[in-house]
């Protein structure tokens, strides 16, 4: 039986194509009656199994398709959530790490820097900074030069700063597409450079000289030297060298330079007359004090290094300028500072043992002392350098802040009943004696004369246990009825009475009175010089002084002159 067609007219009724339907169960659909006949060849052969095998492969191959496609988003997804985590934890991670480190890409010139410490890169800026050089040639001749030599100065905690800070933000901190190259942070001096590459190039007598004025510590006197035309470098070429160098530390560079006509571009009056205002200035008195009780005189060499002749070139002109900044770090250096401050001394007063009820005997052990701390410059550095520009001298005052000393009360010694104790005097008036006792030893004895015995005994010396509280080495003793100027080695113990060498032009140096030990003075002690001299020396402030005894009232001898006693000369004994 023939095969059953479908004819469909094309659109431009052309040809006509012959469709065979298919079930869904892959076999050929009939064409009107509905019923399912297999399919035949031309030869009359089934073709139900080839047509079955193609349709299931053409199923199977959708299959895997729509399979691979699946497993192809999984890995795509997979993959950016791989990246994104990664993403995540790079920004974490590394805003933790390098908060306080370089971030990725910085730079110190060419040199990568990343993920340095502020101590790290503090040392890189010095090796960097060690490691630069720049080599100028001109007409056969080199010079190597390094950045000091260039009068180039690092600030190495601000290159620091700017290599830490070179990024900001999280996000932009961790960019590692941006790459900043950073500069080393740094004052240049041009004429430091100029000078150095100048000094390299060209033979002294060949170079161009500015005139100069300088101050020789040999003489004391600022010198000038006449300035002078030559040859010198291209200093346009030597500024950008300098620059470069800067901006990229670490690199050893060479630089051709042209050497031209260079001249003097400063008016030879013009530096004459700096030379002749500095001078002058080195003449003025100046101070610094701390207000109170200390001062420092700043000498002529410091005087000199706070004026600074300064070349214009522009207006071929010399001048002098008073460096404010100088005078500010003199005043507040270490030397000045210790010169003017003043230590605070706790003042100690002396009182009688606290078994004696201890009771302040009119005398300091130690005298307090305020103390004066310096606490900054004050209107100091302005008011030097006022002066200095006006050329007059000047005093001035640092600022300061004052410290009351404290006062505390302590014993005087009295230990005095052990042997080689504390020192102390007993005056004997029925035996006209002082002995010095330590403890209780005795140390030595001498011959005196206590106060005269009167009728009403208003003369008389008082007794009891005192304490030496003042002294003199000479004193005018006044009273009623005497005037004795020059009374020697006195130490007083008891209101005006004392221990006291007998004024050598009254009774020369070994009065008879003395040492015969006839009472004879206004209430003291009176003693012969030297014994009045040893006596000061040995019973120092707060010396117990112990007088007890019965004054002689009969005007008779107690014992011998000896044979160097002196007679009265004229005056009055005290």
């Amino acid at each position: 039986m023939a095969n059953d067609t479908f004819s469909f007219s094309s659109p431009d009724d052309q040809e006509t194509a012959a469709l065979q339907p298919v079930a869904t169960d892959g076999l050929f659909a009939a064409a009107d009656s509905g019923t399912a006949t297999p399919q035949q060849s031309d030869n009359g052969t089934n073709n139900h199994a080839d047509n079955t095998a193609y349709v299931g492969e053409h199923v199977m191959a959708s299959t895997t398709a729509k399979s691979h496609g699946k497993a192809a988003r999984i890995a795509i997804i997979t993959i950016f959530a791989v990246l994104l985590a990664a993403l995540i934890a790079y920004f974490f991670v590394g805003r933790w790490y390098f908060q306080d480190k370089a971030a990725p890409g910085v730079h110190l010139g060419n040199v990568s820097v990343m993920g340095q410490t502020r101590e790290e890169l503090a040392n890189t800026v010095k090796q960097q900074l060690n490691n630069t050089t720049v080599t100028f040639t001109a007409e056969g001749n080199s010079v190597k030069a390094s950045l000091k030599d260039l009068g180039v100065t690092v600030d190495t905690d601000k290159t620091v700063d700017a290599l830490l800070n070179a990024k900001t933000g999280d996000v932009a901190k961790l960019n590692i597409f941006d790459q900043p190259h950073i500069a080393l942070t740094a004052t240049t001096d041009k004429e430091t450079a100029e000078q150095f590459v100048t000094a390299g190039l060209v033979d002294e007598a060949d170079r161009a000289q500015i005139a100069t004025v300088v101050y020789n510590k040999s003489t004391k006197q600022f010198d000038y030297t006449a300035g002078q035309d030559g040859k010198g470098p291209d200093t346009n070429v030597v500024n950008a060298a300098v620059k470069e160098a800067v901006a990229t530390p670490g690199e050893n560079a060479t630089v051709p330079v042209k050497l031209q006509t260079a001249k003097n571009p400063i008016d030879d009056a013009s530096a004459q007359q700096t030379q002749f205002d500095a001078n002058a200035k080195l003449g003025l008195k100046l101070t610094v004090d701390n207000g109170v009780n200390k001062s420092v005189t700043i000498p002529a060499d410091t005087i000199a290094s706070f004026l600074k002749p300064t070349v214009n070139k522009a207006g071929g002109t010399m001048s002098l300028v008073v460096d404010r900044d100088a005078i500010t770090k003199y005043v507040t250096s270490d030397s000045v500072t210790k010169e003017l401050t003043v230590p605070k001394v706790t003042r100690e007063v002396y009182i009688t043992p606290k078994d004696e009820g201890g009771v302040e005997i009119g005398a300091d052990k130690t005298l307090g002392v305020d103390g004066i701390e310096v606490t900054g410059a004050g209107d100091a550095p302005e008011r030097l350098a006022t002066a200095i520009e006006q050329n007059q001298s000047t005093d001035s005052t640092v600022a300061v802040k004052d410290s009351p000393y404290d006062v505390k009360q302590v014993e005087v010694p009295h230990n005095f009943d052990t042997a080689n104790g504390d020192k102390w005097v007993h005056v004997d008036l029925t035996n006209q004696t002082a002995t010095a006792y330590q403890g209780t030893t005795v140390v030595k004895k001498f011959n005196i004369a206590s106060g005269k015995p009167t009728a009403d005994g208003s003369m008389l010396s008082d007794t009891g246990t005192f304490y030496v509280y003042l002294k003199y080495e000479s004193q005018t003793m006044v009273g009623e009825g005497y005037n004795q100027p020059g009374t020697p080695w006195v130490s007083y113990y008891n209101g005006g009475e004392a221990l006291h060498g007998v004024p050598a032009y009254m009774w020369g140096e070994h009065p008879i009175y003395v040492q015969q030990g006839i009472p004879g003075s206004h209430g003291c002690i009176n003693m012969q010089v030297a014994d009045a001299k040893w006596m000061y020396d040995f019973a120092t402030i707060g010396t117990r002084v112990v007088v007890d005894g019965t004054t002689p009232t009969s005007g008779q001898t107690l014992r011998p002159a000896g044979a160097d006693a002196t007679g009265w000369q004229g005056g009055n004994a005290s």
